[in-house]
């Protein structure tokens, strides 16, 4: 291995180690409630290399939501790819998404708010998600375009975002059972997808 490629190695194992621990403080208290020099000395990494990475603590907010959402999109990628028809895939998909947020701690809490009710990681998700709109967005916009090559890209883009959109919706605000959002967001994305 080369100095740089050590370096960066490091680099990647400091973050996850600084996420791991931001998620553990953000389920147990509340991000209101973390400390950006608690998260530091629990992750046995200094102040100054923490912010020189993240830059403040809405920079680890945003990186651990960030992190979360990759996740969720390996896991959306792959049952995607396992699927055919466009609105089965959709379906999957929402479900997916709906059934692990529903068991995943820290979205939880991004969610619902901590056991302390603090919902200030919300935002991150909804009103400065832009990146995990894009992110969703992305994974499935290339899967329907590759099942539907026929389709416009405008109208692929524009039916995805609001899928995409409307299933952080039922993240924030459940209204449904998962199968029913799923069912509901799957026709829904098959008649904008065929209009």
């Amino acid at each position: 291995m080369t100095g740089e490629s050590l370096r960066v190695e490091f680099r990647r194992q400091v973050r996850e180690r600084v996420l791991d621990t931001a998620a553990t403080l953000a389920v147990d208290r509340g991000w209101d409630r973390v400390r950006i020099g608690e998260v530091a000395t629990e992750s046995g990494v200094s102040r100054p290399t923490l912010y020189r990475e993240f830059g403040t603590k809405d920079g680890v907010g945003e990186a651990l939501v960030q992190r979360e959402a990759e996740r969720f999109f390996g896991g959306i990628a792959s049952i995607l790819e396992n699927t055919d028809e466009v609105p089965d895939g959709v379906r999957l998909a929402v479900r997916f998404t709906l059934d692990e947020a529903a068991d995943n701690p820290l979205l939880r809490a991004i969610l619902t708010g901590s056991r302390s009710g603090d919902t200030s990681l919300l935002p991150f998700l909804t009103t400065r998600g832009d990146a995990i709109i894009a992110g969703g967005a992305g994974v499935v916009g290339d899967w329907v375009r590759r099942r539907r090559p026929d389709i416009r890209g405008a109208v692929v883009d524009d039916a995805v975002d609001a899928v995409v959109r409307l299933t952080v919706s039922h993240l924030v605000s459940p209204g449904l059972p998962h199968p029913e959002a799923a069912d509901r967001l799957a026709r829904i994305a098959g008649c904008l997808l065929s209009a």
